[in-house]
């Protein structure tokens, strides 16, 4: 993607809790940072490329590390991001900020990671840092350099933020009793969910997950096998607050569905997950209503820290 640069390093959805540090200035420092840039986000996702430029220097510079891109100058940046937005209607930016720096009181940096999200194919993740300057009473981008994403020393390293998931649930639906159990593989190199399901009326279904990390795709994927016979495959992202599992199946008679599955975390022992997007040999699903489950039980020692 041309100079994906301008359009993923510049810290979406700073709204998300995100560790930060202070070394001069002072707390209405960040927050004023933080409040401009969400506005930023704002103006990204609605694809208005003046309205987004506008908070970049007169001579803001964009660079992409990885092929060496650089665009400089509001104007540029401006071309840019209009020639990327009619491509790409639609497109969307979420990440997490992790680091403010007050380098003087009219200098700021900034650290995160940013995805981009366009369409059905594949999120793009990236991080970056970014400096701020303060001109007058608003603070603007003066440069922002992407880079790709370090790739996790571990596997564990990779599914650490699922972790919370170990554990025993149940969902809180009318029409069927769910029950599901999430573990960690030895060596804490994949996750291992355990489901059964027993619907009114019907033969109970069992089955297995797995959700691991891809170090060529660099991406985390997860593969289900259940005991009808039917099995799939898709890929897990997160987005904003939540996460969002990309899943194609082979249901038992040939057939082939396809849903997105959207994972919120409520607190510590609630979430919730609807289902979006679903077909069947391409014929849309009528989507469900969304449903709450709860944790039954905490995690164990045996389940959280086996082989750590």
């Amino acid at each position: 993607m041309k100079h994906a640069v301008i359009f993923t390093a510049i810290f979406m959805t700073v709204g998300l809790p995100a560790a930060s540090t202070v070394a001069l200035g002072d707390s209405n420092d960040e927050s004023a940072i933080r409040q401009r840039l969400e506005l930023y986000v704002e103006a990204f996702n609605t694809n208005q490329a003046e309205a987004i430029t506008s908070f970049w220097a007169i001579d803001g510079v964009s660079v992409a590390e990885v092929s060496g891109e650089r665009t400089q100058g509001r104007d540029a940046l401006q071309q840019e991001f209009a020639a990327f937005f009619s491509e790409n209607s639609g497109a969307r930016l979420t990440g997490d900020v992790d680091n403010v720096r007050m380098v003087r009181p009219d200098v700021a940096e900034v650290e995160g990671r940013t995805t981009l999200f366009i369409g059905d194919v594949e999120p793009v993740q990236s991080s970056f840092t970014a400096v701020l300057v303060k001109e007058g009473d608003e603070w603007l981008i003066s440069s922002s350099h992407e880079h790709s994403l370090p790739q996790p020393a571990t596997p564990y390293d990779a599914l650490k933020e699922l972790e919370w998931l170990i554990g025993t649930w149940q969902d809180q639906a009318d029409d069927a009793q769910v029950v599901t159990s999430v573990r960690w593989s030895p060596n804490q190199v994949f996750l291992i969910r355990s489901f059964h399901a027993q619907f009114d009326e019907s033969d109970a279904v069992q089955g297995t997950q797995v959700v691991g990390w891809d170090p060529l795709a660099q991406q985390i994927r997860t593969w289900t096998f259940n005991s009808d016979g039917s099995f799939g495959q898709g890929t897990v992202s997160r987005h904003d607050d939540q996460w969002m599992l990309k899943m194609t199946h082979i249901l038992s008679d040939g057939r082939v569905a396809a849903a997105t599955k959207v994972m919120n975390r409520v607190d510590e022992n609630t979430l919730s997950v609807e289902t979006i997007g679903a077909t069947i040999d391409g014929e849309p699903v009528p989507s469900s209503e969304a449903v709450t489950v709860i944790r039954t039980d905490a995690p164990t020692v045996s389940e959280s820290e086996t082989s750590r």
